[in-house]
This record gives C-alpha cells, structure tokens and sequence, in this order.
C-alpha cells in the first residue's frame, strides 16, 4: 500500500505544473476497477491530489476503450487542467489525446504507456516486478517446469515483465534446470483470460507445471 501510496504522490508531483495553485481540475481517466490495486491507487491519488487543494474529477470507463475515449472527450470540454491517464486502448483513445493536447491541457499516463510525445508516462519499476515475481517462484520451485502467463500483448509493461523474470530465470532455462512448457498473453490483463490460458497450458502439457 506504501509504494500506491508514493506513485499517487509522484503522479500529483509530476503535475505540478499545474498544480502549483489551489482549485486546479484534475481529470483522470480511469481504463477499469477490476483489480483491487486500482481502487486503492484511486483513493491514495484522490486524497493526494485534494490535500493539494485541487478537484479531483474521476470516470471508469469499466473495460471499455469507447467509453474511455467519451469520458476523456468530457474532461477536456469540462476544461480540465489536467488529465492523468490509465488507459483501456491507447489505439482507441488518440482522438481524446489530440483534443486535450490541442487544448493545452497537460496529459500524464498511468500505469499503461500511451506512445505519444505529448504524453508523460508514469509507472511502477515492472522489470524489477518481473524480478521479484520470478525470485519467489524459483525460490520454491527452482527447478522443473514452468508456465509463464504475462498480461495484455499491446502493454509494454508485459515485455518489462518478462524482461526482468529471465533476468533471474534465464541462466537456469539455458541450463536445462528449468523448462517452459507454457508461455502466453492473457489480453486486456483480464483474470478470466488468464485462467483460460492456464486450462490450455495444463492442458497441452499434461498437468507437467
């Protein structure tokens, strides 16, 4: 909770710009709440952004990228300062970036990179998660058969993942101390597409993980 607590804290810094002042308008686009973790960002970058004495003016757009792109479209014609980002479909949402940059409006990513040079972007370490990830697996089981299953392919947070679990990982693979029988994208991050690939992981393994 600390380190939600501290990227709330550097997403509201990394505003200050506008945010120097009292009564700015803080808009952010929330992709989904389907996890935990977001609700509990949400709520320390909330309290973070009214102890500034700013308007924190969120939407959830629940998964859907067209919803998102409405909701941020509304921001921007709500007239916003600024507009922090966590979005469903980078793709989807460019007509909301153009507009909100065409206003002027400083536009910060959350979480997800939105590969545009008018937007700042704003993560976890995710390599280094892919360490820790990868450390505690191989600290249980630091041989045999492994499945991977990484998130959304369009996120580049997946690659940093994987990046930073071969980091650990990749010497014992080359060593044929560990094996992966099984490695996938489970799309949009979504639970139940992870389950599905890990019945087909097992499946076409013979339950060998």
């Amino acid at each position: 909770m600390r380190s939600l607590i501290l990227a709330a804290a550097l997403v509201v810094t990394s505003l200050s710009s506008v945010s120097f002042a009292e009564g700015k308008k803080i808009g952010v686009a929330w992709g989904d709440f389907q996890e935990a973790r977001w609700r509990w960002d949400a709520t320390a970058m909330r309290s973070m952004i009214e102890r500034e004495g700013n308007k924190y003016l969120p939407t959830n757009a629940g998964g859907s990228a067209e919803q998102q792109l409405r909701d941020i479209e509304k921001l921007v014609a709500d007239g916003v300062d600024a507009l922090i980002i966590q979005p469903v479909d980078k793709e989807a949402i460019g007509p909301g970036i153009d507009r909100a940059a065409a206003a002027g409006i400083p536009i910060l990513g959350y979480d997800r990179m939105i590969e545009d040079e008018r937007v700042f972007y704003l993560t976890f370490d995710n390599v280094g998660v892919g360490r820790i990830i990868a450390a505690m697996v191989k600290q249980v089981q630091p041989e045999g058969n492994y499945a991977i299953i990484l998130g959304d392919p369009s996120d580049a947070n997946s690659a940093f993942l994987r990046q930073g679990m071969e980091e650990v990982i990749g010497a014992a693979v080359a060593g044929g101390q560990i094996k992966i029988v099984g490695e996938a994208n489970a799309d949009g991050w979504k639970p139940e597409n992870a389950k599905a690939v890990m019945e087909k992981i097992l499946a076409d393994s013979g339950n060998q993980v």
